[in-house]
């Protein structure tokens, strides 16, 4: 990936260009790098950690604002957010326990639960 400055005689660029180059912004930086097709070989084991990933959405979606605080408590300090964290733990429970969704509220790692 290459870091580019001015791209095509712009300040600023992003899409592809032809079926040869992807312009994008990441964190404010402007890049460019190779096109490539993406591959979705629908694996098993991917269908399995997109329902996982789906799942993880909606037990965000389901917690009260006061749990979402904790996790967005959780990460302060860190260059993510409480939701990638919540689920990330969250998918890594599913992963772990065979599909078994956590009891709700599902809190942070040290959280007690009330």
């Amino acid at each position: 990936m290459a870091k580019v400055t001015a791209p095509l005689m712009s300040m600023d660029a992003s899409g592809t260009l032809g079926k040869a180059l992807v312009f994008a912004k990441w964190k404010g930086i402007n890049y460019a790098r190779r096109y490539v097709v993406p591959m979705n070989p629908n694996t098993e084991n991917q269908e399995r950690v997109r329902s996982y990933f789906a799942q993880a959405i909606a037990g965000w979606q389901a917690e009260t604002p006061e749990t979402k605080a904790l996790w967005n408590a959780a990460v302060r300090g860190r260059p993510l957010t409480g939701l990638n964290y919540y689920l990330s733990r969250y998918v890594k429970y599913l992963l772990d326990h065979d599909g078994q969704a956590p009891a709700a509220p599902f809190l942070p790692p040290g959280q007690e639960q009330t």
